[in-house]
């Protein structure tokens, strides 16, 4: 005999399934997609992408064609050329506001700026190089070709060495094992003179880019240290060689180094 529902009782409805192992591969997947592209290889084709991730091409493929559809990844006309897409910027710049060293960074970037006239960079290490995170350019104008948001060497530029001076040495003998390349003739390429250079920044407390990444720049910057103690940012002052002399590079570095100080104390480093 065939039952019928009873009058006015609710449906039992099966329990929504929880995000399995299957969801989380997948999102691991994405990720590694995701972590294919970088400052060197900004576009990648769909063969790089699978040969990189190890996946199977209608894999990637399908991976592809989901992030493309939430932004996060675009497609370059009809060619067959994948890049990061401007819903990665935008979570960028999400993070980038609510990162608190470039939030109680800018108004000492501005004080650094009114008073010398010259460019002032704030700069974090991604790893390998060195990414500006804020940028005030000099009103008298320079030809500067570090941008926000972009990746420099860090083993030839002040903002840079500030940084890596103070990496775990792994860190710096994996920056040499990528290779020192010259810049200009000025550029430090033997990895045993880089090193010497870090342990003069180290000593000093500032580094200065000696026009080594641009011929006719020059840099001086500071680290900036956060409660524990630990570098995680630094400060430049950078401008033409005309302007920014040899002999005004010691009282620069003392004032972008006492700004640096006074931002790691507004970080909660307390000196020890």
């Amino acid at each position: 005999m065939a039952t019928r529902p009873i009058e006015g009782r609710p449906k039992v409805r099966a329990p929504e399934q929880e995000p399995g192992a299957g969801g989380l591969k997948s999102l691991r997947k994405a990720m590694r997609i995701l972590e294919c592209f970088s400052f060197r290889e900004p576009r990648l084709s769909l063969t790089d992408i699978a040969r990189k991730v190890g996946l199977p091409l209608s894999t990637t493929h399908r991976i592809l064609a989901t992030l493309r559809g939430a932004g996060v990844v675009e497609q370059e006309g009809d060619r067959d050329l994948y890049r990061l897409g401007l819903k990665v910027l935008e979570l960028g710049s999400v993070v980038l506001a609510n990162m608190e060293v470039h939030r109680e960074a800018l108004s000492f970037i501005e004080e650094l700026v009114r008073e010398t006239g010259e460019t002032v960079h704030l700069g974090v290490f991604d790893g390998t190089q060195v990414v500006s995170i804020e940028k005030i350019d000099s009103p008298h104008g320079l030809a500067s070709n570090i941008t926000i948001g972009k990746g420099a060497p860090a083993y030839c530029t002040g903002v840079g060495k500030a940084l890596l001076a103070f990496q775990p040495d792994a860190v710096v003998d994996h920056v040499c094992r990528l290779g020192l390349t010259a810049h200009t003739p000025q550029t430090i390429t033997e990895p045993a003179k880089l090193r010497k250079e870090l342990a003069q920044v180290r000593s000093l407390g500032y580094a200065v880019d000696n026009t080594e990444h641009q011929p006719d720049v020059r840099c001086v910057a500071a680290p900036i240290r956060n409660y524990s103690g630990n570098v995680i940012a630094s400060l430049s002052i950078s401008g033409p060689a005309t302007r920014i002399s040899k002999d005004r590079v010691l009282g620069l570095a003392a004032r972008v180094h006492e700004v640096a100080a006074k931002l790691s104390a507004r970080l909660g480093y307390t000196g020890k």
